[in-house]
């Protein structure tokens, strides 16, 4: 049932519960794709290279997302971005089911990372609405929603393709994104956009803040460096765990355990630091 939402006077604990698992669903996408791409590669009978872009694919389009979607927020209605984005996920995800060569998969999986940045439009509603004594807690929550996602998605789509083959993960994560639609149609309210302007403008506002804030573009490069290391990493161990003397079943579950297990101090600490002032 819908709920009217009202500025700084609290969010409903079932709402902000809805949308830390679908915030974890969402963010799932980017990397069902990362323990498979060995899976994937010998299916499709193309080099770890081209497999490789696929991971490498689905993180620009994160980025693009980020960088052209996620202000949308600002001007147009929230739920309908969100649920724009979910169906074209949907279509995205069977595609990538369905890819009969690397070229499709490859134009599906940015597509998918496009859209897989409404997790970050959920942060500014929990922090909009919130009370000011429960803000940090909330978006808190959210956050270790999304870290619950980015933590199971590998080792998930790992054991699942190991048993039932690559595609099966892809047309799993279609039908939950079905049900994420259907549960954002019922639940979420209709929250009016909060910026007077065009888009133009919009990114304009954006670019200044890269300009007069260099703390921010230091963070964010040591941020880019980071993750992109991260990932490389990763996307090597997918390739790695194949050969021997590894057990690439055993070794995916474990080393996508290992690689997330310092997300846990992001799913239990960070609801609490939230009230911590």
């Amino acid at each position: 049932m819908k709920q009217e939402l009202k500025e700084n006077t609290g969010l409903p604990s079932s709402l902000l519960w809805i949308l830390a698992i679908i915030a974890g669903i969402s963010v799932a996408n980017l990397y069902y794709n990362q323990p498979l791409l060995n899976l994937i590669s010998h299916d499709l009978k193309v080099s770890e290279f081209s497999a490789n872009l696929i991971a490498m694919t689905t993180q620009i389009g994160y980025a693009l997302g980020l960088l052209f979607i996620i202000p949308l927020g600002d001007l147009y209605k929230r739920k309908t971005i969100i649920l724009i984005n979910f169906s074209i996920l949907v279509v995205s995800l069977l595609t990538i089911a369905t890819a009969p060569n690397i070229y499709i998969i490859l134009l599906a999986s940015l597509l998918t990372g496009i859209c897989s940045v409404m997790p970050q439009i959920f942060v500014p509603i929990a922090a909009q609405f919130s009370t000011p004594e429960t803000k940090g807690k909330n978006v808190g929550m959210i956050i270790s929603g999304l870290l619950t996602g980015i933590l199971a998605s590998r080792v998930v789509s790992g054991i699942a393709g190991e048993y039932m083959g690559w595609r099966f993960i892809f047309y799993v994560a279609a039908v939950l994104m079905v049900v994420c639609v259907i549960i954002i149609m019922r639940i979420l309210p209709d929250i009016p956009s909060n910026f007077r302007g065009k888009y133009s403008d919009l990114m304009k506002s954006l670019l200044s803040l890269v300009t007069d804030y260099p703390q921010l573009r230091i963070s964010s490069l040591r941020a880019s460096i980071a993750f992109g290391s991260f990932l490389a990493l990763w996307s090597s161990l997918a390739f790695k765990m194949e050969q021997a003397p590894f057990c690439r079943q055993q070794c995916n579950r474990l080393v996508g355990f290992m690689w997330h297990y310092g997300s846990f101090d992001g799913l239990f600490y960070r609801p609490v630091c939230g009230d911590i002032h």
